[in-house]
């Protein structure tokens, strides 16, 4: 992991060196939204408020909500960086070879930080690979090897990804009598997990998610390329386009091949690309199109340091939670229960913000 001092909107000269505010801003918004996570937990079965509860955790099975998009926003997030990313490299003169040594130390990083995180406070050492950080390093240098190439390559090989997964899991020994789709472990990805790793994760997910996630990164990329190579008003047609055809996509084909968050399945991975991409054309039309800027800052400080975000966020969040219960305790009865929660969580998320306002004041920036 590196900690960088520049500034993260330092420019070189062309549009190949731009960063996109609206993106940071967009980052920044998923990221808050899991500082803020257990806030919404705190709301579960309240009479104005549960349909935040029930916005703010995933579904069972199928079917999908906005917490379903957090992990495909980030996985399309980190697509959409890489064209800027690498054009950059490309202008500063990196040939080939350095950058794909800059993208394996890079996916290196990712797994590494997600599994020292995997085992914060953990009783022993169990290796796994569905936490985002992992899968984003799959996808991402997998990626990598098509990030030069055009649209249509990149476009080719994503539907490939998705067809491929898509028989993969439809033609194999492993599904159970439930059918193709039934909720449970009787599917190729829980059998791979089990032979891998001889147990299956909880929550019925499954480590081969990565492979349909390449996908949603790739969607990324695409969509950075577009912003990348166009003008910014050309730019927004393609995008809405291109958003509502892979809403329209998932919704038509999800009566035979369900959207499932847990499994990944390709329908989702559409469904879900559709609507990161009309996500990021919200963002980027209001702040790149029209100009509105200045409200975004709360969401850029977060955005622009992601992987400190994250990392307070899964590391700290249960001890500072334990920390100011001791010395906020006397408020839980004006507050009553739901209340007092509702606070000390957004003591939290306040306290995050605070640190990585304190970093960015300071130009101190995280990467992997």
């Amino acid at each position: 992991m590196e900690t960088t001092m520049e500034s993260p909107h330092a420019q070189l000269n062309g549009a190949q060196s731009r960063r996109l505010q609206s993106l940071d801003a967009y980052r920044g918004l998923i990221m808050l939204t899991l500082l803020c996570g257990a806030i919404f937990s705190s709301l579960k079965g309240h009479p104005v408020w549960n349909w935040l509860y029930v916005q703010n955790e995933h579904v069972a099975w199928e079917g999908c909500v906005y917490w379903d998009l957090i992990q495909p926003s980030f996985m399309f997030m980190v697509g959409a960086a890489m064209p800027f990313a690498f054009a950059r490299r490309s202008a500063l003169g990196d040939a080939w070879g350095r950058q794909f040594r800059h993208a394996l130390i890079r996916a290196f990083n990712l797994v590494l930080i997600g599994v020292l995180l995997d085992h914060f406070g953990a009783e022993k050492i169990q290796i796994g690979f569905i936490r985002v950080l992992q899968q984003i390093a799959v996808g991402y240098l997998c990626a990598f090897f098509v990030i030069h190439r055009a649209l249509r390559i990149q476009g080719i090989v994503a539907l490939s990804i998705l067809v491929g997964y898509q028989l993969l899991w439809m033609y194999n020994p492993w599904n159970g009598p439930g059918g193709l789709w039934a909720q449970g472990n009787q599917n190729i990805g829980s059998a791979f997990d089990l032979w891998l790793l001889g147990r299956n994760y909880s929550g019925l997910y499954v480590g081969m998610n990565a492979i349909p996630a390449t996908a949603t990164i790739l969607f990324g990329a695409m969509a950075g390329r577009v912003i990348l190579m166009m003008d910014h008003r050309r730019a927004c047609g393609v995008l809405l386009l291109a958003g509502i055809c892979g809403v329209a996509i998932g919704l038509a084909v999800s009566p035979w091949f369900p959207l499932i968050k847990r499994i990944w399945t390709p329908s989702f991975a559409v469904f879900a690309g559709g609507c990161t991409t009309l996500m990021l054309l919200i963002f980027f039309w209001i702040i790149e199109v029209v100009g509105w800027k200045r409200w975004s800052f709360p969401l850029v400080v977060v955005g622009t340091n992601s992987i400190a975000a994250y990392v307070i966020g899964n590391a700290f969040g249960g001890w500072f939670r334990s920390l100011s219960g001791v010395w906020a305790n006397g408020l839980k009865g004006p507050l009553g229960d739901v209340g007092f929660s509702i606070f000390r969580n957004a003591l939290f998320a306040a306290a995050a913000w605070g640190v990585l306002y304190w970093l960015y004041r300071r130009k101190i920036f995280f990467k992997a």
